[in-house]
């Protein structure tokens, strides 16, 4: 969420929650474009087209309309701004916006960032798509809710609403307000699913001596009072969600339940693997994030992947391979990496890391070349397991901001490996290892259990450094540029 227009003001406790949102109903126009809101932020995407929208409004004179051309953009386009929050005990609220759709194929969100300016972090983030199912399809104006917990240490919210993909989205009259909390208990389903929740963290969270536990349930059982829906406890899940951040965990999140039931069936990521020959004699790779627990679909992934590879030395002589992982946000890292395996190389490929200091304990992830079920050591069934011919090719992985979780551990696996080099830029910082734990409302807890190392136990508790840095350039690929000319002298050393 880059260049969004701030606007930090100070506030007195007497003020109405609602005041502090700035043209919520987006009638005054922006003083240097006048097809757009004054005071929202607006960072415009490829794909999509975005104005005020004086045929469909909600109220007033004026929506902002959301255009979308791609159904299967992972992007996303809409409208934020940043306003001053100041509370003296813990609260829920709620951030409301009206919104039309119209033949909508991706969804329609409303998101909003917690912070603590005072230590500059972000302990909290919530979006509507984790809250009920996706807005998509096409319907008349509906007010919408982002459910919000608050702590006194927040200061400042970061708020928005967008499309992705294709379709079109109105969007009219921002507001927030308090929810009132009864004074009666939670009801046995609330209780249950937030004493699961906490004993998951309390039990298994690599951050989990580093929260105030007395605090966080003082809190849950003020922040429950009233509640007697299980589909209103993942407020309560989203609280300690902050608390775990502001701890140092930045990974650990809830797979909604429409999105938990279709991991397990296919593949929820739409980007397809894709292979080329560059300049004649170098196999270029680009793997996706993959998003399935499915059997049979990562088994498909990572075979497609081997076939890829064996077809490109196959037909022609590769002196070199780049593995582009730049556009890798992760999900689940076993069919990458068994896909890879030909390239990564037999053995130990890295470490998950439980435990500090005396009592660490490292559990490996490894490939070998064996037909057959799991004949990976990655839960993965190769039909035909591919070996180059050419095992002393150098390797070029490519990683960038976008790199994420398991494709973060992806290229570890080629860390340490002789002939393997990193290049690009520093990738996203989701390297902890997160577990499944199903919840009581269908949805997916997917916490950080651990910390991860190379195969030589190097490890690694935030992002992953290239061995060279590449300055992002828009007119042209750097990266790629620099690994094909690595590959090439070392191609040229190879031949004296």
């Amino acid at each position: 969420m880059k260049n969004i227009i701030f606007s930090v003001y100070a506030l007195l406790f007497s003020l109405t929650i609602s005041a502090q949102i700035k043209n919520t109903g987006f009638e005054q126009l922006g003083t240097n474009d006048h097809n757009l809101p004054a005071d929202w932020g607006v960072m415009n995407k490829k794909g999509y087209l975005i104005n005020l929208d004086s045929a469909q409004k909600y109220t007033g004179n004026y929506s902002v309309k959301v255009f979308g051309t791609d159904s299967l953009s992972r992007d996303f386009q809409g409208i934020s701004q940043s306003i001053s929050f100041l509370t003296d005990k813990i609260k829920r609220v709620g951030l409301s916006v009206n919104i039309r759709t119209e033949d909508v194929k991706g969804y329609v969100a409303i998101w909003c960032q917690i912070w603590d300016s005072k230590q500059n972090k972000m302990v909290g983030f919530e979006n509507i798509v984790s809250q009920q199912p996706r807005i998509t399809g096409s319907a008349d104006w509906k007010k919408y809710t982002l459910n919000l917990t608050l702590g006194k240490e927040v200061d400042r919210l970061v708020f928005g609403s967008y499309l992705a993909g294709s379709g079109t989205a109105y969007f009219d009259d921002f507001s927030i307000a308090d929810h009132k909390l009864s004074d009666s208990p939670p009801s046995d389903s609330v209780k249950n699913y937030i004493d699961a929740f906490t004993t998951v963290i309390k039990k298994n969270s690599i951050y989990r001596d580093s929260l105030d536990w007395l605090q966080i349930d003082s809190d849950i059982a003020e922040l429950s009072k009233g509640m007697k829906r299980i589909d209103e406890a993942p407020v309560l899940a989203g609280y300690v969600l902050g608390k775990l951040r502001k701890a140092g965990d930045n990974h650990s999140f809830i797979q909604p339940k429409a999105v938990a039931q279709a991991y397990a069936k296919t593949n929820t990521i739409a980007a397809k693997v894709s292979s080329e020959l560059i300049a004649g004699n170098i196999g270029y790779l680009s793997i996706p994030a993959f998003g399935s627990t499915d059997q049979k679909t990562m088994d498909d992934f990572a075979n497609d992947i081997q076939q890829r590879i064996q077809t490109l030395e196959t037909a022609q002589k590769i002196d070199g391979w780049i593995v582009d992982l730049r556009r890798n946000g992760g999900g689940n890292m076993y069919p990458m990496i068994a896909g890879l395996g030909p390239l990564t190389g037999e053995g130990i490929l890295g470490y998950f890391v439980y435990g500090t200091g005396n009592h660490k304990k490292y559990i490996q992830w490894s490939y070998q070349s064996k037909k057959g079920k799991n004949g990976s050591m990655l839960g993965v069934t190769l039909n035909d397991p591919y070996k180059l011919k050419n095992t002393s090719a150098p390797v070029a992985v490519l990683i960038g901001p976008a790199t994420g979780s398991s494709g973060e551990m992806t290229a570890m696996s080629f860390i340490g490996k002789p002939g393997a080099k990193l290049f690009g830029q520093l990738s996203s910082g989701h390297t902890t290892a997160n577990q499944s734990f199903p919840l009581s409302d269908g949805s997916m807890f997917l916490l950080a259990v651990s910390a991860t190392a190379d195969r030589n136990k190097k490890e690694f508790k935030g992002k992953i450094h290239p061995d060279e840095l590449i300055a992002m350039d828009s007119s042209s690929d750097k990266t790629l540029s620099a690994a094909q000319a690595w590959i090439n002298e070392a191609i040229l050393l190879k031949n004296k």
